[in-house]
Formats: structure tokens, C-alpha cells, sequence
């Protein structure tokens, strides 16, 4: 039986501090969606923060699981940019802390709100900001592509997130052409494919990790996560 591994045995700190905006792929939402988390909950440590970007799920939705997740972070060191069509209100999560945008369209407006979360968390001390948004998908299959490149080349290099740089995207809805332009935005990525029952990832472009497929191990309990 193949070695599973778990990620801080094949994505290191050094590693990590070389490839900080990472596109993580796979072939399904339900195959991609543990493993941006998996990663944030290796990488976060105490006192970083971090900006959540969500253009499908529910904001309160995705503040709860990421906070289950990732328990290194805490509630009030994480902002929320809702581009939802019906926005979900987060009580749990300070006003200050919160932003809406009409719309996953509104591309200017997305950035702007998230450019206000980081810089509201610098301001707040957070030093190390992490950010994670919930799926370029969205994005590509309701806007040109030209311009959704152009939006991620922007919110990369804003230098707002001084953590990691998470985006997945699925390639089961992703032409295969945009998904190759979009790829080169990125330091590396990480590929996802389930297989035998678990999940396998292949690293592009991130050196200093395994080549091929690497099998991780099932997926630990939020407090196992978070340990270092």
C-alpha cells in the first residue's frame, strides 16, 4: 500500500516561504474543498489572520469552517468578503470584520473589499495575512475569462496577503485552455485526485517537493490539524 503523508511532511515551511500564491485543482468541488483548508491549517500560525473570499457558500458557512478547521485562527483576526447574491449576515464575526459585494461579478468591487479586509487586519496588527478564496469556477463560468485573469493578477499582486495565496478552482467546469493560462498566475499548484478511497496530490512548479502523486493521509480532527 502506497505511504500517506501528511502535509507538512511534503509542503515544508521552506518550501512554502518560496511558493506563497498557490492554485489548488482538482477534477470536482467535493475532491478540491478539504485541501486549501488542510493547507491553511499546516501553514497558519498564532496571530496570523486571515481575509475569506466566498462566491457560492453562505459567509457564515465558510467563517465556521474555517475557524473548526484551522483553530490556529482566531475569530476575530479573520475578515469576510461575501460576494454571494443573498448575503448572508455573519453575527458571529465583528461588522467591522465584514464585507458584502452585490455580486461574484462585480470584480472591482470584489477587489476593492478585499484590499479593505487585509488592510483592515494590518491595522488591527495582524502581520501575517493568509488568503483564501472559495473557487475561481464561479468566476469563469459567469464572467470572460480575460477579465477573471486580469482580477486574480490583480488581487495577487496587491501584496495585501503576506501568508499564503489559496485559490482552487475545478476543472470538471474549467475550460482546458483558461485553466492553462491560469495556472501561470501562480507560484505553484496543487494538483487533487481522489483515488482508492483517499485523496492523492501532485505539486507543479513548487520545488523541493516529491515528484508524482502522493497519497495524504485521512483527514485529522481540527486540533491535530492546527499542531505544529
Amino acid at each position: 500500500m502506497t505511504q500517506a503523508h501528511r502535509f507538512e511532511e511534503v509542503l515544508t515551511d521552506t518550501v512554502l516561504s518560496h511558493h506563497r500564491d498557490l492554485l489548488v485543482a482538482g477534477p470536482s468541488r467535493e475532491t478540491v474543498r478539504p485541501v486549501p483548508t488542510r493547507i491553511l491549517a499546516w501553514a497558519a500560525q498564532p496571530g496570523d489572520g486571515a481575509a475569506l473570499v466566498t462566491t457560492r457558500d453562505a459567509a457564515r458557512t465558510l467563517l465556521d469552517r474555517v475557524t473548526m478547521e484551522v483553530p490556529t485562527l482566531d475569530r476575530d483576526r479573520i475578515g469576510v468578503v461575501d460576494c454571494t447574491p443573498t448575503h448572508d449576515v455573519v453575527r458571529a464575526n465583528p461588522r467591522e470584520r465584514h464585507w458584502s459585494v452585490p455580486s461574484p461579478t462585480d470584480l472591482t468591487g470584489a477587489s476593492m473589499a478585499i484590499n479593505e479586509c487585509l488592510e483592515t487586519l494590518r491595522e488591527a496588527g495582524v502581520d501575517r495575512r493568509h488568503l483564501l478564496f472559495d473557487s475561481l469556477s464561479t468566476l469563469l463560468l459567469s464572467t470572460d475569462a480575460e477579465t477573471v485573469f486580469r482580477y486574480a493578477h490583480q488581487v495577487l499582486l496587491s501584496g495585501g496577503a503576506t501568508g499564503l495565496s489559496l485559490f482552487p478552482v475545478y476543472t470538471n467546469v474549467t475550460d482546458g485552455t483558461d485553466f492553462e493560462r491560469l495556472k501561470h498566475l501562480f507560484d505553484g499548484m496543487v494538483r487533487v485526485r481522489r483515488q482508492d478511497g483517499g485523496r492523492e496530490v501532485r505539486f507543479v512548479g513548487i520545488r523541493g517537493t516529491p515528484a508524482g502523486w502522493v497519497r495524504l493521509e485521512t483527514d485529522v480532527s481540527p486540533t491535530d490539524a492546527g499542531s505544529r
